[in-house]
């Protein structure tokens, strides 16, 4: 148990597939200990590190696809939560509130990347 919500403890090893992109998105992911990298196509979008991160959320959230690939890059341990948004906030109205914040976190650093890129002109 992690944040209080329950789930399935599941082990992987380096190079371990977590789950993959386009797949169907039917739980998501705490890190309770490893590192996992995030991948789409050939592009590494981010690694995660850190215990208690909430991952693969995306697609259960807006019920789609998996968005991207997760590896595991080292001996990773995960809780596996299935859970649908509606059941999140109903019976873990912290858990949801923790989700909505770590989202506008990862959707502020991504914008602030964005803009360096685009603000930064390439010298000719």
């Amino acid at each position: 148990m992690a944040y209080g919500v329950e789930g399935v403890k599941k082990y992987y090893s380096i190079g371990d597939t977590i789950a993959s992109m386009g797949d169907p998105a039917e739980g998501f992911y705490i890190l309770l200990n490893g590192k996992i990298g995030v991948f789409k196509k050939d592009f590494t979008v981010a690694e995660v590190s850190a215990q208690g991160t909430i991952f693969g959320e995306l697609g259960c959230i807006l019920n789609i696809p998996r968005t991207a690939t997760l590896q595991a890059l080292e001996p990773t341990t995960v809780l596996f939560v299935q859970m649908t948004i509606e059941e999140i906030v109903a019976r873990h109205p912290q858990f949801a509130k923790r989700l909505l914040v770590d989202l506008a976190d990862r959707l502020t650093r991504t914008t602030e990347s964005w803009w360096a890129v685009v603000a930064d002109p390439v010298e000719r």
